[in-house]
């Protein structure tokens, strides 16, 4: 295998990890600045160990962060999931956690349509397109042309880490 050779989403694999945390980096020092202690980020990028894997020392090299509140998934960004949602040159996803859906407990099926439903209808005021409502959790692309631009991204990661927080309390 050619690690410098055929790219994906135009890197190659080896110059994926160091882009892969830079974005993390980029999150990570966000939440440190966003002003509020229960917004937290996973502490490092997983990475092979003598535990894990044959070869160590590599991070995987997609994107995959979670953005936690109060130690509940809140938002996430990531490359793929699959054939589902697969790789694309154009963007990446970013989901939405509703907690009374993903942390409900006997909720009643009727009351958890209800909140998915008021979901879309603020996701959708908002402008954005949801790909998947499931479990919880509503998916929307992100243009991958924006993880460019610092500026920009840490900008709309700002708006977006707004708006789940905003959901929570629209969904109660």
């Amino acid at each position: 295998m050619n690690v410098n050779g055929p790219d994906c989403c135009g890197r190659s694999i080896s110059q994926r990890e160091a882009w892969v945390t830079g974005i993390f980096n980029q999150v990570k020092g966000f939440i440190r600045s966003y002003d509020n202690v229960d917004i937290k980020t996973c502490s490092s990028l997983c990475a092979t160990s003598l535990k894990n894997s044959y070869v160590r020392g590599q991070v995987f090299p997609f994107i995959n962060i979670p953005i936690r509140c109060r130690e509940k998934e809140l938002l996430g960004l990531y490359e793929y999931f699959g054939d589902q949602l697969p790789l694309s040159d154009e963007y990446i996803y970013c989901d939405f956690v509703v907690h009374s859906i993903y942390y409900h407990e006997k909720k009643a099926p009727a009351d958890v349509k209800a909140i998915e439903e008021r979901t879309r209808q603020i996701l959708a005021a908002r402008g954005y397109e949801v790909l998947n409502f499931e479990d919880g959790m509503a998916t929307i692309t992100i243009k991958r042309e924006i993880l460019e631009n610092e500026g920009e991204f840490l900008k709309m990661l700002k708006y977006l880490l707004d708006e789940a927080i905003r959901i929570q309390a629209d969904t109660l």
